[in-house]
């Protein structure tokens, strides 16, 4: 055979091999991407923040509830004024009475499912509360609100929906729009794909794809954005591929969560359940029409159609799609009419619950971190249930605001302040407000602002006197008198009462009540430095506390938070209860993973305890605190204590019920004079505040080991009721005199108690 007719042999055979081998490499390379997309798919698991959520509100005849408050949760809580609160999430009003249809929700206690209930306003408190059907309802509870979430690790944010629980509308409507055969084709359109090549042979480049929904899910699940032949060439295989393997409602179900919908600062919008909330403030399950119609319109550019900064092309858009809904017979004329007419009703950026409480959830971020990695926080879509009582955080962010408001209107003084409140027996920290602009979230005042506690120290001295029953009791006269202590270097520490007076001897309750500075130094000094230290310790103060005389009047400096901890075992008798920001924390699928149960530690004995607690009663009923007993119940036992540091630099009021405890501070940041006291400008504050929330009093019975005991004005010997300049004092039963006055011992003479007397004697 000559060599000019094997060379088409050759070539043929050259060609075969050419061709086996592209052959070949295709099919490796189909493997490699069927691999990648079953790999993705199967194993894919989204990055969820962890979601921080409010206690259930509570709502039960006899609470006590402001009309602005109720407003202010219902807003917060994205609740829709209309006739006759037809659907979930949604309410009506007839002047003071409130038609309320609440959501369905499940919670460690069961949960609560979606009904209409009924309540009544009266005097700043519920009168009634009843359901549908007129019957009287004990007690109901509102969803617990969506305060924040957690996301360092990762930009994305979004909440996972089930096909099952989506608006049919929506899905029907994003078909219509975005892939008409979504049921028909298998990954590609050769329809959508022709109209794309004629539309970019006329434009002269690549400004149609053609894309089927399932292309568009590959783009955005495993590719880029970017509008490139090699992408495409990857995209329709990739997409082939995936409708090969997975049933079309598990495709459109993982393109429902996956779709881009938007930038919030450094978070990603991401998935329709997010979407809905992110725009309207809503739940998916409760949105309409024309809100449907807007997140599909966004689809083809989030940025091109944002409402907020574009509202006339988002509305253009939206309506484009309404009446694509309308053709493909998916409204009715009268319903298409109906959304048409709709405005936008985008919510404002940061308008809902998520940003309403900063202060709040930085405190559970800085508790979270002690316990679970960052890694764990950003991507495993934790719950985490709080102990924020969204009515308290209002009554606190509407006390603060409103005094410095009268005090400080234009902010010229520079003003600001911070609130801290909990429910001592469990520790719980129901609010936090950490500026006059509660919705900042810049510098956290009441976890950060490290001030001069002032007078706040003062309950601590008379603790650690009345620990040593032989010696000290309430009735124990201590010297209002001027008081002068060397320090180093030669220096001087002479401490001057508020009203530049002295009152000479007075009875230690009264010294307190009256926050007189002289006799609460020289007390101070009596029991020592290094007592008072370990005293404050016991209470909770961390860190160093130097052992210098005005510690007695309160020169160490602690942050609002730091002053609850240390009024916690105040307020309970003496016990210590960890202050918590959590409850609990549960996994994606609803299962507990940790929780924060209450502990109590004893570290004040039973006695002592009570006499500081009633001691610092004494300074609400006749002391510092009392011009703020008028904003409360007449009959309601409260406790607290009021502080101002040198300069009028700082106003403090610490004050606790039997069932709050709440720690104000008002001063500017420069630390300059602001001219503020505590008992004109932080009291103010704690009264309205309490005055809020429902109460318990303080019980007044004393515990074993106290009695009750009349006592002479000398401080020293019994007396008896009747007698001139006898006062009745809670007393430890080492600490009671054995003597009487003349007075006293006449009384206890006669009568059954004297016969009893000289019957034992």
């Amino acid at each position: 055979m000559s060599k000019n007719a094997r060379r088409p042999l050759i070539s043929r055979r050259l060609l075969w091999q050419l061709a086996l081998i592209l052959l070949v490499l295709v099919m490796l390379g189909v493997a490699w991407l069927d691999a990648r997309v079953r790999q993705r798919f199967d194993s894919h698991q989204w990055q969820l923040p962890a979601r921080v959520y409010a206690r259930p509100v509570e709502l039960y005849s006899g609470r006590v509830l402001a009309e602005r408050h109720i407003t202010q949760l219902l807003a917060l809580l994205r609740y829709r004024e209309q006739a006759g609160a037809p659907t979930p999430g949604s309410f009506s009003r007839q002047g003071n009475s409130y038609l309320i249809h609440t959501r369905a929700f499940h919670d460690s206690d069961g949960g609560e499912p979606a009904r209409q209930i009924r309540l009544q306003l009266a005097g700043n408190q519920i009168s009634s509360l009843s359901g549908a059907d007129g019957a009287r309802l004990p007690v109901a509870r509102l969803e617990p609100m969506q305060i924040g979430s957690i996301h360092p690790g990762h930009s994305q944010d979004r909440i996972l929906v089930r096909l099952a629980d989506t608006p049919p509308m929506l899905h029907d409507m994003l078909l219509a729009v975005e892939d008409r055969q979504f049921y028909q084709h298998h990954g590609l359109s050769l329809r959508g794909l022709a109209r794309a090549m004629v539309a970019n042979l006329r434009a002269g480049g690549l400004t149609q794809g053609g894309s089927t929904l399932t292309q568009q899910l590959v783009k955005n699940f495993w590719l880029t954005r970017d509008r490139t032949l090699s992408r495409k060439l990857l995209e329709m295989p990739m997409a082939v591929l995936l409708e090969l393997h997975y049933e079309k409602p598990q495709i459109i179900e993982t393109y429902l969560n996956e779709v881009y919908l938007g930038q919030d600062g450094s978070r990603a919008i991401h998935g329709m359940g997010l979407g809905a909330q992110f725009y309207f403030g809503r739940p998916l399950n409760e949105l309409e029409p024309h809100h449907f119609a807007l997140l599909v319109g966004m689809l083809k550019g989030p940025s091109l159609y944002d409402p907020r900064r574009r509202p006339e092309r988002a509305q253009a858009r939206r309506d484009v799609v309404l009446n694509v809904a309308h053709e493909q017979g998916l409204l009715s004329d009268d319903a298409l009419a109906a959304a048409l007419a709709r405005p936008l009703e985008v919510v404002p950026r940061g308008g809902g619950a998520l940003y309403a409480f900063p202060a709040f959830i930085d405190l559970v971020r800085r508790q979270l971190a002690r316990d679970y990695p960052p890694a764990v926080l950003s991507g495993e879509g934790l719950n985490i249930h709080s102990t924020l009582d969204v009515l308290a955080q209002l009554a606190a962010e509407d006390a603060l605001a409103r005094v410095l408001a009268q005090r400080d209107p234009q902010g010229d003084n520079q003003l600001n302040g911070a609130v801290v409140v909990t429910a001592p027996d469990q520790g719980d920290v129901l609010a936090i407000v950490a500026d006059r602009q509660p919705r900042s979230a810049g510098f956290n005042r009441a976890l950060d602002a490290v001030r001069p506690i002032g007078s706040l120290a003062k309950p601590a001295v008379v603790l650690t006197a009345l620990e040593r029953p032989k010696q000290y009791s309430l009735a124990t006269l201590v010297a209002d008198e001027p008081i002068t202590v060397p320090l180093a270097h030669g220096d001087t520490w002479a401490p001057q009462n508020f009203d530049k007076e002295s009152r000479g001897a007075i009875p230690m309750a009264e010294a307190l009540a009256q926050s007189r500075n002289q006799a609460m130094a020289s007390l101070g000094m009596e029991v020592g430095l290094e007592p008072l230290i370990l005293t404050l310790k016991r209470l909770g103060v961390q860190g160093r506390i130097p052992a210098y005389p005005s510690i007695i009047l309160g020169s160490h400096a602690l942050t609002p938070f730091e002053v609850a901890v240390m009024y916690q075992p105040l307020a309970t008798g003496g016990f210590r209860t960890p202050l918590r920001s959590i409850t609990d924390v549960l996994d994606i699928a609803g299962q507990p993973l940790a929780r924060y149960p209450v502990s109590a530690d004893p570290v004040i004995e039973q006695g002592p305890a009570f006499l500081t607690q009633w001691a610092m009663i004494q300074v609400m009923r006749a002391g510092t605190g009392q011009r703020v007993l008028g904003q409360l119940p007449a009959d309601l036992v409260v406790a607290g204590k009021t502080g101002t540091s040198d300069g009028y630099r700082d106003a403090w009021f610490a004050g606790f019920s039997g069932n709050h405890l709440a720690v104000v501070w008002i001063g500017r940041d420069d630390n300059q004079p602001a001219g503020v006291a505590g008992s004109s400008a932080a009291l103010p504050v704690w009264g309205n505040l309490m005055a809020a929330l429902p109460q318990r009093s303080l019980r007044e019975d004393a515990p074993p080991g106290v009695e009750w005991v009349w006592m002479d004005a000398d401080g020293q010997r019994r007396s008896a009721e009747g007698c001139q300049g006898a006062r009745r004092y809670p007393m430890l039963v080492a600490s009671i005199p054995e003597a009487a006055s003349a007075c006293g011992e006449d009384i206890s003479r006669g009568g059954v108690r004297g016969w009893f007397r000289r019957l034992f004697d």
